[in-house]
């Protein structure tokens, strides 16, 4: 109880009016639909007319997961959409100008009283949907946290591209979906209590939970494993707060992790719910597509010509995989004796598929498994089949060989992979179940030259649905039409109006959704398997056997 009440103590402030303090916007901004003054990170008070002493900020600055003051009030900190052009962005955080709130500064009020975005630039929510309106929280609740700490700044980056792509809308009455825009990424009991608060705050202010009892809302939680596992042990919350849990239940979750099985011998628990959440590809930034020369991909129909000679001219492993192996980072026994890893965490490492997968084809002729290779961009892009196993939960190495037209191999018993079931990984990829695993070889070698030519246009249409193109720029010719966040959206779209169709379902009955998976219809004026006529005779001389 006291958990709920301290909630319900720190963010009821301005519920009960919605008109802002006097002065708010001197040093915060006035968010007019709810009346709630949102502070800048080093003020207080019900007007932000207060600035926090050192000690009190060194403290809020640690909470938040900032090393120090210096990084937390560091001016080099980016805000959501530079502010829209009419707030200041102080930290991080923006500073909205009088007559403008919202996280990123693009909302105000209408004559009429309700919210409008970009009212002076003219937006207009796309045709094609779907309305997809975004809570405005409470700064300490997304905006003042560190999202520099993070790897893959995925939820802030979704939340953009919803203004940028037409998607977002003002007003929740007009919404197909309610986005919940905090960030889940680091696992724990912390973050399960994080979405908590957070849901709590909407149905103290908002109308839409409370008339859908949480039905088309959502949350990008990259990392929601843990959380859920420590949910079903039970006994981790306060009785207030786990009787809460149930608000999860028609939540959806987008996450990176379709694990939807239980896996005893990794101890992991099922946390993917396959009617109601939706499996999203790890965001790998540009730098890191750089890195790993995907910005070359074969997908490109220029490839090889703009490529480098040793692309061009070489061909890579017919199987390959080059990254750890063993749980511990050791480098596994070469002997033949099992187990070849130094400690049985091992096992929990990959669901135990690396190190077998290792054990019996690491010395097998056409078979290149290392924890490193000096030429893994090279290998990527020049290699026939590449192994994308687990990690410590969900993998990203089956979307790098995807996104660089190298045939991706999937071992992963109980798991979903990126949109799966709308995409379909059997035609363009190699599903092998572990306990075919020693026969890995021989179910490579079955596949005929034709099912493989097959497999080579289907797999740049899934490049592009696993590709963030529209932030990352293009790697493959594409126009990102059809990219990971699009995806996403139409997925949406089809799931809000077909809520009786379970999504083994959807795209029997949602024709725009069948063509969209199959890139169909918008990109170009041609369809996937148009385009693959285009490069397949360059591809196929790099990938030929």
């Amino acid at each position: 109880m006291a958990v709920v009440v301290l909630i319900i103590g720190i963010l009821a402030l301005g519920a009960s009016s919605m008109t802002c303090p006097d002065g708010c916007t001197r040093y915060g901004s006035c968010n007019a639909e709810l009346g709630r003054c949102d502070c800048l990170r080093h003020m207080t008070g019900p007007d932000c007319g207060s600035e926090l002493d050192p000690q009190a900020l060194e403290q809020r600055c640690k909470a938040l997961a900032f090393r120090g003051v210096e990084s937390c009030m560091s001016a080099k900190l980016a805000c959501p959409n530079s502010c829209s052009g009419v707030g200041k962005c102080v930290a991080g955080v923006c500073h909205c100008s009088a007559g403008k709130f919202g996280s990123d500064c693009s909302l105000s009020l209408g004559p009429d009283g309700k919210p409008r975005l970009l009212a002076d630039r003219g937006y207009t929510p796309r045709a094609r949907g779907p309305r997809v309106y975004v809570y405005e929280l409470p700064p300490a609740m997304n905006t003042w946290v560190n999202e520099a700490r993070l790897d893959r700044p995925t939820t802030r980056l979704f939340q953009q591209r919803l203004v940028a792509t037409g998607a977002r809308v003002a007003d929740g009455d007009n919404a197909d979906w309610w986005f919940i825009p905090i960030t889940l990424r680091l696992a724990g009991q912390e973050q399960v209590l994080a979405l908590l608060r957070a849901i709590h705050y909407i149905r103290l202010h908002h109308p839409w939970w409370n008339r859908t009892m949480g039905h088309r809302h959502f949350v990008i939680a990259l990392e929601v494993r843990l959380a859920w596992e420590q949910v079903a042990e039970g006994g981790r919350f306060p009785a207030d707060e786990l009787d809460g849990v149930n608000l999860f239940r028609d939540l959806t979750f987008v996450t990176n992790w379709g694990l939807h099985k239980d896996r005893e011998r990794s101890s992991w628990r099922a946390t993917h719910r396959n009617a109601t959440d939706i499996v999203l590809p790890v965001f790998l930034k540009a730098t890191r597509l750089g890195q790993m020369k995907i910005v070359m991909s074969r997908h490109h129909p220029l490839f090889p010509s703009r490529a480098p000679p040793e692309l061009r001219e070489r061909s890579g492993p017919f199987f390959w995989f080059a990254g750890r192996i063993c749980g511990d980072a050791s480098i596994p026994r070469l002997d033949g004796v099992w187990p070849h890893c130094q400690t049985t965490r091992s096992w929990a490492y990959s669901g135990g598929v690396r190190q077998l997968v290792h054990y019996l084809h690491h010395n097998r002729t056409g078979f290149f498994i290392r924890t490193g290779d000096e030429r893994y961009g090279e290998h990527l892009l020049t290699s026939k089949y590449c192994f994308g196993p687990m990690g410590g939960g969900h993998g990203q190495r089956q979307i790098q060989a995807a996104l660089a037209g190298c045939v991706p191999v999937v071992i992963s018993d109980g798991v979903l992979e990126s949109f799966e079931p709308y995409l379909d990984w059997n035609e363009f990829g190699v599903r092998v179940a572990e306990a075919d695993i020693p026969r890995l070889h021989e179910i490579l070698g079955a596949i005929s030259p034709e099912e493989y030519a097959r497999k080579v246009p289907r797999l740049r249409c899934a490049a592009q649905h696993l590709a963030f193109s529209t932030v990352t720029g293009s790697t493959m010719g594409e126009s990102g039409r059809f990219d990971a966040f699009e995806t996403l959206l139409e997925v949406l779209r089809a799931k809000a109006e077909h809520p009786g169709v379970a999504p083994e379902g959807l795209r029997r009955v949602d024709a725009r959704l069948d063509a969209f998976m199959e890139c169909r219809g918008e990109e170009e004026g041609e369809g996937a398997e148009g385009v693959g006529r285009i490069w397949h005779t360059v591809l196929s001389k790099v990938c030929e056997r």
